[in-house]
């Protein structure tokens, strides 16, 4: 089920076959038949039951190249092959009955909709039943006092009294008065003897006479049809006499019906988005109107989505700013809403739902069917957005920030980040952990480069990135070209440093000799020149296939570097304590843009607001990888590692630049996380690249530090080597780790070995007493033995000359 691939990894051998389907790396039938399962309901559910480019196999898509294997496009802005363009229409199709039909006329999910607000109205109405009874006894009321009125006006001639009356108002001959009278006894007489008038009375009568006696024989029931026969006609009648006193008004004010939408979370409506809209402002004249630009249809997560037309004095700019007051209106959370242009300024795609979108957590595809990425074309897979659909960040081209306050699911969104990296065997992936490398542990196996808690190591790092960037420079110039493109992975593969917890590295107080001071007297703070490698890098290398992705825990404005910053192409940011760091971590203004990060509900556990190409300012909450009862991503970490293996793109199979140029440098090897995979550097023989031999004492020392601590006490040393190595630092049988007889023992065997080490170096290291450590709890001064981080540094960096 991969949707698009390579010709081949990136270093493998170019005649050996990619597996499109990693699934056969687990022995487990039930697994894989749930996979053919998901992938066939998937197909189903395509357009016309056809495959789409998002199923099969490559070599089943209509339009894939049989010499590539898949739709690869090198850029956005290429042109698609000829191949993809669809070609014209066949005679034979060029017209069908149903083309005879209004569009969406056969459509089942508008169908379903329209079902939905039939019956709710008639739900509605038949729950308001009890008050049109009532408006109907009042109106039928009003039509037998009107029918009875009207009756013995016309049994009397009434019009004749009204006349007599107007006469005596006048003051008109008495002889007329008279004249009129007699006409009128007339009249009456005459009237009370129509044979229409007489029938229409006697059946009146007779109806109502009948309707009693069969209700005061056979009961209520039995006489409800003459009743409501009785209570239609004197409705009526009372309908026509209130039309009468009211000329404005219509059956609706006659019946007090009210209307359907107006009702909590009624179905969606044009009525119900004119009323919504004008409720929150956005519609300020009585002839605003929406106009629907398709039929309403039903869409993911109980969601509904309207695509109308604005009136022309109308934006979408103004829906969107006036999105709270919209989500009031309809009486929902506002990121349950999504407003969005749809073309022009004017035409609106509308979605909402009644419950939350981001309510129920949903574990990552790649858990239940592994398979190869395409990190290059589609990007990585790190969640979905309030609509279902998954959203997918691209690393080409471009330099990453992703940041938020701690245990607010910034690990989990790197989680999906590394995995979906891990099973792309373009990439060459390197990690740096500035705080607890032992969270990363699990992801060691598929890293070029994994190591934590190394300002040195890590400024080593980013000149060897630099150096790299400045040879795939030079092959740009040669070749004349801008950048470099998917077709260029096999000689260039796509280069992606994580650094994780970058604040602890932007806060390091370490300070790094200055190379051209031979009094070594001159240094200067790790941090800085952290800051300023990094500003480099951003300034030119994303077009080089590089590509630099900084992570980092309640930043401020001061924590990434500008430079950096103002480079950064993608931007993720979960709940952050403020307006100061989700502008530190997404852009500048990005709080007055609605970016509010620091808004996102507490109870959204991982949710992030992206600024990435196809997402812009998005709210999303990324998918869930098990990190805590188990290791969710043990399994994908190994699909990815024998992908690589079989391509020869595992670390250490292939000539890595970076990581040879970090042993040349220091005489350490990180390839996946050193020879422990706990992220912790160990040397290599002189002049080979890959062996590896026991790890030096010194190196141990420094690790023991605390990341920013400059002093530790030689208790703290001794508890470090003994969790190291147990058998050689730890008590023995029957020895207290407190006992003097311990401390002396492992006293001698670590001078021994610092001796060894820096045996024809002219350095020495040892143990200094009456280090100050900080006061008590009740104020006094703590001192102590131990050691200085400069000292061990130095000691380090001579051991480091003397191996070259």
């Amino acid at each position: 089920m991969t949707d698009i691939h390579p010709e081949r990894g990136a270093g493998g051998p170019g005649d050996e076959p990619v597996p499109d389907d990693l699934s056969g790396l687990f022995d487990d039938d039930a697994k894989r038949a749930r996979m053919e399962e998901s992938a066939r309901a998937h197909v189903r559910l395509t357009k016309s039951g056809m495959a789409d480019a998002t199923t099969g196999t490559p070599s089943e898509l209509p339009l894939a190249d049989p010499g590539t294997g898949g739709l690869v496009f090198e850029d956005d802005d290429q042109e698609p092959p000829a191949a993809a363009v669809p070609g014209p229409r066949r005679e034979a199709d060029s017209w069908n009955w149903k083309d005879a039909f209004p569009a969406h006329t056969f459509d089942s999910s508008v169908w379903a909709h329209r079902k939905r607000v039939f019956l709710h109205k008639l739900a509605w109405h038949a729950g308001h039943s009890h008050l049109y009874a009532w408006h109907m006894t009042k109106l039928s009321w009003l039509g037998v006092s009107a029918g009875a009125r009207d009756g013995w006006h016309y049994y009397s001639a009434q019009e004749y009294a009204d006349m007599v009356d107007t006469a005596r108002r006048k003051k008109l001959n008495p002889d007329v008065i008279a004249a009129l009278r007699e006409e009128r006894t007339q009249t009456a007489r005459e009237r009370r003897r129509e044979p229409l008038l007489v029938a229409a009375t006697t059946a009146v009568f007779s109806a109502i006479a009948a309707a009693v006696a069969v209700a005061d024989v056979y009961g209520l029931l039995a006489a409800s049809p003459a009743a409501m026969l009785t209570l239609g006609i004197l409705s009526a009648l009372g309908l026509r006499e209130h039309h009468r006193r009211n000329p404005d008004a219509g059956l609706s004010a006659a019946f007090n019906l009210q209307a359907a939408h107006t009702a909590d979370h009624a179905p969606l409506t044009d009525d119900l988005l004119n009323r919504v809209l004008r409720t929150a402002k956005v519609f300020t004249k009585d002839e605003h109107q929406i106009t629907l630009l398709e039929p309403i249809r039903p869409a993911e997560i109980n969601g509904i989505e309207a695509k109308f037309k604005l009136p022309d004095d109308i934006q979408v700019s103004k829906l969107i700013a006036a999105k709270e007051a919209i989500a009031g209106a309809l009486d929902i959370e506002g990121h349950w809403l999504d407003i969005k242009q749809d073309g022009s300024p004017t035409r609106v795609s509308f979605w909402y739902c009644t419950s939350d979108p981001f309510g129920t957590p949903r574990t990552s595809p790649l858990v239940t069917e592994p398979e190869r990425q395409d990190v290059w074309n589609r990007g990585i897979l790190i969640g979905f957005n309030r609509r279902n659909l998954p959203v997918y960040l691209k690393l080409r081209h471009v330099m990453a920030l992703l940041g938020g306050m701690s245990r607010t699911g910034k690990g989990m969104l790197l989680r999906n980040l590394i995995v979906g990296l891990g099973l792309d065997p373009r990439i060459n992936l390197r990690l740096v952990a500035g705080a607890k490398p032992g969270e990363h542990r699990g992801y060691a196996p598929i890293c070029s480069t994994f190591f934590g808690r190394r300002p040195d190591r890590l400024i080593d790092l980013l000149q060897g990135f630099l150096r790299e960037a400045y040879r795939r420079e030079a092959v740009l110039e040669e070749q004349g070209r801008a950048k470099f493109g998917e077709k260029d992975l096999d000689d260039f593969p796509l280069e992606i440093l994580i650094i994780d917890e970058y604040k602890q590295y932007a806060n390091s107080s370490m300070r790094i000799p200055d190379p051209s001071d031979e009094t070594g007297k001159r240094s200067f703070k790790a941090c800085d020149v952290i800051a300023e490698l990094l500003e480099e890098i951003a300034a030119f290398a994303a077009a080089l296939n590089m590509t630099v992705l900084i992570s980092t825990q309640d930043p401020d404005a001061n924590t990434v570097p500008r430079g950096y910053k103002s480079n950064t192409g993608a931007r993720a940011a979960t709940r952050t304590g403020g307006a100061v760091q989700t502008n530190a971590i997404l852009k500048d203004g990005a709080t007055g843009a609605g970016l509010r990060a620091h808004e996102i509900p507490e109870s959204l556990k991982g949710g992030a607001i992206v600024d990435i190409d196809g997402a812009p300012g998005e709210l999303i909450r990324s998918y869930f990888i098990e990190d805590e009862e188990f290791d969710g991503a043990a399994d994908l970490i190994a699909a990815g590692l024998e992908l690589r293996k079989e391509l020869d793109r595992a670390p250490g199979q292939f000539v890595d630049e970076i990581e040879n140029w970090l042993i040349s440098v220091t005489g350490a090897s990180s390839v996946a996380g050193g020879p422990t995979g706990s992220g912790r550097p160990a040397p290599v023989a002189h002049g080979t690249v890959g062996t590896l031999v026991k790890v030096s004492v010194l190196e141990l020392l420094i690790d023991a530090f605390d990341a920013d601590a400059d002093r530790i006490t030689l208790a703290d040393v001794r508890a470090y080597l003994a969790e190291h190595d147990p058998e050689k630092w730890g008590p023995r049988e029957g020895e207290d780790a407190d006992a003097d007889t311990y401390t002396a023992r492992v006293g001698k065997l670590l001078a021994a070995d610092i001796e060894e080490a820096l045996e024809g170096t002219g350095t020495d290291l040892t143990v200094k007493s009456g280090i100050r450590f900080g006061k008590d709890p009740s104020g006094r001064e703590i001192k102590g033995s131990g050691m200085y981080r400069k000292d061990v540094q130095a000691a380090v960096e001579a051991a480091r000359n003397q191996r070259k």
